[in-house]
């Protein structure tokens, strides 16, 4: 896929993000996609000692510009503050990453 024809899909299917990163300390405002992983189940619940808990997961896919590292990078919607997981620079295209909600227990 080439660039142009990426950031045409981001522009149209995307949402204004804030990406905060080692790249930008400040932070940065871009277009990505975020959308829940849903489970085979349909719901998203892992065992914990005190019964099942939710453990929620996004997927990210944004501008290869926009590097994101696993740990220490953060993004910013209008759904909440999320912490990447783990992040992949997919070809020369786009960033792929798993993102958890930054405040688990608030769900």
């Amino acid at each position: 896929m080439m660039d142009g024809e990426w950031q045409a899909i981001l522009t149209r299917y995307g949402r204004d993000v804030t990406l905060y990163s080692p790249q930008y300390p400040e932070g940065t405002t871009l277009r990505a996609m975020v959308q829940p992983v849903l489970e085979r189940t349909g719901e998203q619940q892992v065992p914990s000692p005190l019964g099942m808990r939710r453990e929620d997961r996004f997927l990210y896919l944004g501008p290869k510009e926009a590097a994101l590292q696993a740990g220490e990078s953060q993004v910013v919607c209008q759904d909440g503050t999320y912490e990447v997981q783990s992040a992949h620079l997919v070809g020369d295209h786009h960033w792929w990453a798993i993102l958890r909600p930054r405040d688990k227990e608030s769900l």
